[in-house]
């Protein structure tokens, strides 16, 4: 890398207001950001550059069922670590979720956290009873967000692909976890504590979990609505 690359080069910072304010913008109504979607939308992304980072299949190009579930090992890995603990303050520190946490620990107490196991586990006994694209989520439906995961996760995809994802996916998932917890922060006051986090951890959870929508698959949704 010469020294004009350097100099030109975007800083995590500057990528990560870029996203945030790409994803503000891109839920924006005429009632402005709802904190629920945006958190909903950017959880997705986190959960999405977790199956980049795993290399288990890629998000833009594969064979499985959009919306299926797809077990991993992997990704519990990258969210938690290698081995299954009850307490946040046991999870390994470059863990995904501990990274969060460590982020945004100055301004959550830890109670507003939600039961680590139970986010895993909840996920996995509702599998396939949920609505298609959709997750399961342990928060009162008023706080549900108004949109697919799915749908979130496909319609922001190019544009990290093309303005965060600019030098490899361990990068890019650093970017993107600093970019939920800015919000994390940013939104505290819009809504609980507790509604916020757990929603955030089980969409990351539940979608880093779950089969993409590709656009080979869209093409043969639209193919078939246009029939």
């Amino acid at each position: 890398m010469g020294i004009f690359d350097f100099l030109t080069k975007p800083s995590d910072e500057k990528l990560t207001k870029k996203l945030v304010k790409y994803v503000y913008t891109s839920i924006q109504t005429d009632k402005g950001v709802r904190v629920e979607d945006a958190l909903c939308a950017m959880s997705t992304i986190v959960a999405e550059r977790c199956i980049e980072v795993a290399n288990e299949f890629s998000i833009n190009e594969h064979e499985f069922e959009p919306g299926s579930a797809i077990f991993s090992e992997k990704i519990n890995e990258i969210l938690v670590g290698p081995v299954a603990v009850e307490n946040w303050d046991e999870l390994p520190q470059e863990s995904v979720f501990a990274t969060i946490k460590r982020k945004i620990n100055s301004h959550f107490d830890d109670s507003s956290f939600p039961d680590l196991p139970g986010i895993f586990e909840n996920y996995a006994k509702n599998v396939g009873e949920t609505e298609w694209g959709n997750l399961s989520l342990t928060i009162p439906d008023d706080n549900k967000p108004f949109f697919l995961p799915l749908q979130a996760g496909y319609e922001t995809r190019k544009f990290v692909d093309k303005n965060i994802n600019l030098e490899n996916n361990e990068k890019t998932l650093k970017i993107v976890i600093d970019a939920i917890a800015h919000v994390l922060i940013e939104t505290k006051m819009a809504l609980a504590s507790n509604v916020a986090l757990t929603l955030t951890f089980e969409t990351i959870n539940g979608m880093a979990k779950t089969a993409t929508m590709t656009d080979k698959k869209m093409t043969e949704l639209q193919s078939e609505i246009n029939k």
